[in-house]
């Protein structure tokens, strides 16, 4: 690869990360309806055209700050956890929660647009909706280790509403620590003394 060739890979990774920057602020503040090519485009410096060459239509920019970027991170934690011989649930939890503490932007962006997608004509509806049938299933596979009785499925269930209604009441209340208020709901999710031992 010449010189040039490696300029122009930086460069397209540069502006990617500048319209995902820019998709993230304006989805989590004015949802997708109230998002165009042009407001990201004014925003990054670049025409509709330059967007759209790198996203595709705006339903790629959609894809960009959901499934390729908010996603990924997520799933690396779970794949850490498959790879566990016996993994904690209430550890996957906290990893995610840490997660997400750092970054608030993306948060807002994915809760406007959950949102939004309550409506079966929003273009994020199935994406949503599969999306939290598909956690679960995911996580089912993984041979936690919890104790005698207690259905996953239901905690996993659990724990994925408590982590919605935690992340909406912390980006109401700027400057909480998200880990301290998911804390709390630990003692909810994994009462003592059946889950000692377990967290």
């Amino acid at each position: 690869m010449t010189t040039n060739d490696s300029n122009d890979v930086t460069d397209d990774t540069d502006r990617r990360h500048s319209i995902l920057e820019a998709t993230t602020l304006s989805f989590g503040r004015f949802g997708y309806y109230g998002t165009s090519i042009q407001r990201i485009a004014t925003a990054v410096g670049l025409t509709k055209a330059g967007v759209l060459h790198y996203v595709g239509s705006k339903e790629g920019l959609l894809r960009l700050a959901l499934t390729d970027e908010y996603d990924r991170a997520g799933e690396r934690i779970m794949a850490d956890m498959i790879a566990m011989d016996r993994p904690i649930i209430a550890e996957m939890w906290r990893r995610l929660v840490a997660l997400n503490s750092t970054r608030p932007d993306q948060v807002h962006m994915f809760s406007t647009l959950s949102a939004e997608a309550l409506d079966p004509k929003h273009p994020a509806h199935d994406y949503f909706a599969e999306r939290e049938r598909q956690t679960v299933v995911s996580a089912m596979n993984i041979n936690w280790s919890v104790p005698d009785g207690v259905n996953v499925e239901h905690v996993l269930q659990a724990g994925l509403s408590m982590m919605d209604g935690i992340q909406l009441r912390w980006l109401r209340s700027p400057g909480r620590d998200l880990n301290a208020m998911w804390a709390d709901c630990e003692e909810v999710l994994f009462p003592s003394p059946l889950w000692d031992g377990y967290r």
